[in-house]
């Protein structure tokens, strides 16, 4: 599937240094920052769920804490 995206020539210049540095193409740049994007929502969301879980078995403790 092929999406077309409009970038300014500053955002154009910028991810053409950035697949230059690379050494990969601007193509290849982009769907690695997509993928690296998607990782860290992905492990936030874990992370948030975790949490959900620790607090919601440890509400008792968590509240004694608050008011020690």
């Amino acid at each position: 599937m092929g999406i077309n995206v409009r970038l300014t020539p500053e955002e154009d210049r910028q991810l053409t240094d950035l697949a230059s540095a690379a050494g990969s193409s601007k193509q290849q740049i982009i769907t690695g920052l997509i993928r690296k994007q998607w990782e860290s929502n992905q492990a936030c969301q874990v992370a948030a769920r975790e949490l959900d879980d620790i607090l919601a078995a440890r509400g008792g403790l968590m509240e004694r804490l608050k008011d020690a």
